[in-house]
C-alpha cells in the first residue's frame, strides 16, 4: 500500500491500564497499573532485549514483564513509523493487539525518547530522578 506498518508499543489498556506489547506472529504483553490522571507527572519506560524480553517500568519501579519474546523481534517487512499520542487509525494498517481499540491520548508528553539498546535500571532510575 505504500504506508507502511503500524502498531502500538505502549498504550492504555480500555480499564485505564498502561500495556506494553510487542509483535512477532503474535502479540506478547505487559500489563502495567492503572495511570491515573493528576497533576503529577508519571515516568513510562518501555524495553525490549533478546536477552531480559520485554519490560515496563512506571515511576522507576518494573511493574512487569515477560521475556515470552526474548529470542527475537520481527516487527515487518515494510517502512515502519512511530507516532506519538495517536495512530494512522483509518487507514486500515494499524493492528491495537491486545489493547482493544485506539484512540488518541488526551494530555501531555514532557519528553519521548528512542534508544538503540535497551536501557539498564540504573539507566531508567538516571532518567527518573533527572
Amino acid at each position: 500500500s505504500g504506508l507502511g506498518w503500524c502498531y502500538p508499543f505502549l498504550g492504555f489498556a480500555t480499564n485505564g491500564s498502561i500495556d506494553a506489547q510487542m509483535y512477532n506472529s503474535n502479540v506478547k504483553s505487559v500489563i502495567g497499573p492503572s495511570v491515573s490522571v493528576t497533576s503529577d507527572w508519571t515516568h513510562i519506560v518501555e524495553t525490549w532485549s533478546s536477552t531480559n524480553g520485554l519490560r515496563l517500568y512506571v515511576n522507576n519501579i518494573l511493574v512487569a514483564s515477560t521475556t515470552a519474546m526474548a529470542t527475537s523481534y520481527i516487527a515487518s517487512s515494510v517502512q515502519n513509523y512511530v507516532t506519538l499520542a495517536n495512530s494512522l487509525s483509518g487507514t486500515g494498517i494499524c493492528d491495537a493487539g491486545l489493547l482493544g481499540s485506539m484512540s488518541p491520548y488526551n494530555g501531555d508528553i514532557d519528553e519521548f525518547r528512542i534508544y538503540s539498546r535497551e536501557l539498564t535500571a540504573a539507566d531508567i532510575c538516571t532518567l527518573y530522578i533527572s
